[in-house]
């Protein structure tokens, strides 16, 4: 399997704002140099979890994601991959976006999005945005069974099955997929989906990565079921018509981040500026 270790450069600075690119980042990738190549071992996935157990690091320096998400996104005029990595312990989200000014976004259970990335002059820092329906109970209702159906559209269970590739498994079980078709009351066309409960995720925290503010998404804006499926609810396929997002794997696959080199800043009522400490580190002891 792949293994990525991303160490970034240090830097401080001010608020994220600038729309110019800066191409003097710089950003060194190992993997202590790629521990293994994915599907073409054939050493257990465990004997990976062991060897990757023993890298250190400092948690209230650096940010560790665990696993990772590997989407595959399909219309008739693209074909492309993008990776979400997961702390599965926290909760927490990492996606890096093809972009000059931001490194990576980082989301966090609560709803918080954490764009680390630099301002323009020359300094790394993060700013921060709130997504209040990914977490706030105001926006869910726990009760309600999903997925829902409504006047417009039926979701119907298939029947089908899928389960993902031998690397994806929780606590050694199989990830299984049921699958749905949508059915429209107003419009012709049709849609299908394949969810899973098993993995430990809030998926609205992924669909909140295509409503942040500025020009930052997934490749897959369009990703966005709120309302009809549920938080615990991955999605690991949706077609419709030319258009297809597949979840190829949910893997071990380590991402390391040296998050205490870039300036954390947030802007008081009065429009001032203030540094504090991220809350994504862990305090030092």
């Amino acid at each position: 399997m792949r293994y990525l270790l991303i160490i970034l450069t240090t830097c401080v600075g001010l608020m994220l704002g600038c729309n110019s690119k800066n191409n003097s980042k710089t950003e060194v990738v190992t993997s202590e140099e790629i521990i293994a190549e994915k599907q073409h071992s054939n050493s257990e996935p465990q004997e990976y979890i062991e060897e990757a157990n023993h890298l250190k690091y400092e948690p209230s320096e650096t940010l560790y994601f665990s696993h990772a998400f590997i989407y595959k996104f399909t219309d008739e005029d693209n074909s492309k991959e993008f990776w979400l990595y997961h702390n599965p312990k926290n909760g927490q989200l990492l996606y890096v976006p093809e972009d000059e000014m931001i490194d990576y976004v980082i989301s966090d259970p609560d709803g918080n999005y954490y764009f680390f990335g630099n301002d323009g002059h020359g300094n790394d820092v993060v700013d921060a945005q709130l997504v209040e329906w990914v977490a706030n109970p105001e926006f869910y209702d726990e009760n309600e069974t999903y997925p829902i159906s409504d006047q417009y559209v039926k979701l119907i269970p298939t029947g089908k099955k899928k389960v993902l590739n031998e690397y994806s498994k929780i606590d050694g079980k199989e990830i299984i997929s049921e699958g749905y078709k949508w059915e429209f009351t107003k419009m012709n066309g049709e849609q299908f989906t394949f969810i899973t409960n098993i993995i430990p995720v809030n998926f609205y925290q992924v669909y909140g990565f295509n409503k942040l503010e500025g020009d930052i998404s997934l490749p897959y804006s369009s990703l966005d079921f709120v309302g009809v499926f549920g938080k615990n609810q991955t999605i690991t396929e949706f077609i419709s018509g030319k258009t297809k997002v597949e979840l190829l794997s949910y893997e071990f696959n380590p991402y390391f981040v040296e998050a205490a080199n870039y300036q954390y800043v947030e802007q008081l009522p009065n429009g001032d500026w203030v540094e504090k400490s991220l809350p994504l580190l862990k305090p030092k002891k």
